[in-house]
């Protein structure tokens, strides 16, 4: 064989290969911009009817000023707990007087607690 023409069959060999990958990258980039804008489009619809759903359902909201008038019920609840009972002999025959409804003449007058009442 000549050496020209294996260099000629080389040479074609060289430059189909080279073709083919240029064409190769450009479908490939053709593809990929085609997917992309598909994509796009896409999210450009799903956008689009999610602002007209969402417009179609603020137009029907209404906006009602109402003033409510009525009466106003308190409760208070007082449950009065003695855990540390810190009070002299005198403050404690005091409390202890007007719990029983005892008055204060009444009293022993010698210091002494007055006496329990057992119902």
């Amino acid at each position: 064989m000549n050496l020209t023409a294996i260099l000629a069959v080389v040479l074609l060999w060289g430059a189909s290969v080279f073709g083919a990958f240029r064409y190769g990258t450009d479908v490939g980039k053709d593809g990929e911009i085609a997917k992309n804008s598909e994509i796009k489009k896409a999210i450009d619809e799903t956008y689009t009817k999610a602002m007209e759903g969402s417009a179609e359902v603020i137009s029907k909201i209404t906006v009602r000023n109402t003033t409510i008038q009525g009466r106003v019920e308190t409760i208070v609840r007082d449950n009065t707990v003695y855990r540390d009972c810190r009070h002299d002999a005198a403050g404690l025959r005091t409390i202890n007087q007007a719990l029983t409804g005892e008055s204060p003449t009444e009293s022993t007058g010698d210091g002494s607690m007055p006496k329990t009442v057992t119902p």
